[in-house]
């Protein structure tokens, strides 16, 4: 056991084995559909998302001060000496608040990191964090190298029938980007291919060469996602692209019918 145990939670969008490669506790969030229960580490994704398509209505919940603090129970229990605790942004979500106040009664020292982010933004700051303590790094360089990352982030993707909430909720196909707190329409595209070059245009770098990260919701989305990641990785300048899946703790605000992008500068 490492002497800094990670700790996130499923919106974070990591795989359960990318979760347990990385040695990082990730709790679920929990997602009801049509009021009742979804667990999306045992049920199929694709009908989650066939249900919202036809109309069934999803909710989550973020894990509670109680659920972290068994976590860190846990860590400590494994023989960790501090746990840093990695979560979307704290203005659109209380998963921060549950953690810190679980980190007032925690054996150990938790270090609680709010990354301004949201969805496989998430993800990638816990492997930031990750990296670092890989490389022998205490907490305190774990959590700058999470909330580094959050901070240069960028985002942007295409929506349609959306429920509403986090994402608003649109009837034709809409492209936002998440930054300051909440996902703002830039345009509406009048296609898919047109979401792509859009996309696309966003991400092109300029004097830094980036990153990027590239997902999709529904599996009738994937080819518009794969069209992205080509897009991306033929143009100058983007050094790796690699593809998510959007679970359905992020899927229940997006709708079935959503695709996009994370990038970062990598120089």
């Amino acid at each position: 056991m490492t002497p800094v145990a990670i700790c996130t939670d499923s919106s974070s969008l990591l795989s359960a084995s990318a979760a347990a490669s990385l040695g990082v506790e990730m709790l679920p969030v929990a997602v009801t559909l049509d009021g009742e229960p979804f667990d999306e580490r045992t049920s199929s994704l694709d009908w989650f998302y066939e249900r919202l398509r036809a109309g069934a209505t999803a909710t989550t919940s973020q894990p509670s001060p109680a659920d972290l603090a068994d976590a860190y129970g846990r860590a400590a229990a494994r023989g960790a000496q501090a746990v840093v605790s990695i979560h979307l942004d704290s203005r659109i979500s209380g998963t921060v608040s549950s953690a810190e106040l679980a980190a007032l009664s925690a054996a150990l020292p938790v270090q609680v990191v709010d990354t301004r982010t949201v969805s496989f933004g998430v993800g990638l700051c816990v492997r930031a964090a990750a990296l670092a303590v890989a490389t022998g790094g205490a907490p305190g360089d774990a959590a700058r190298a999470a909330s580094r990352l959050g901070g240069v982030l960028r985002n942007a993707f295409v929506t349609r029938g959306g429920p509403g909430g986090r994402v608003p909720a649109t009837s034709s196909w809409t492209l936002l980007s998440y930054a300051n707190g909440a996902a703002s329409r830039i345009s509406q595209p009048s296609s898919l291919s047109e979401g792509v070059e859009e996309i696309a245009s966003h991400a092109v770098p300029g004097d830094t060469p980036i990153s990027a990260a590239v997902g999709h919701a529904s599996r009738e989305l994937e080819a518009a996602a794969d069209e992205l990641a080509h897009r991306l990785l033929a143009a100058e300048g983007v050094l790796t692209v690699e593809r998510y899946r959007v679970g359905a703790s992020v899927g229940a605000h997006t709708g079935p019918d959503s695709f996009g992008a994370f990038w970062w500068p990598t120089p």
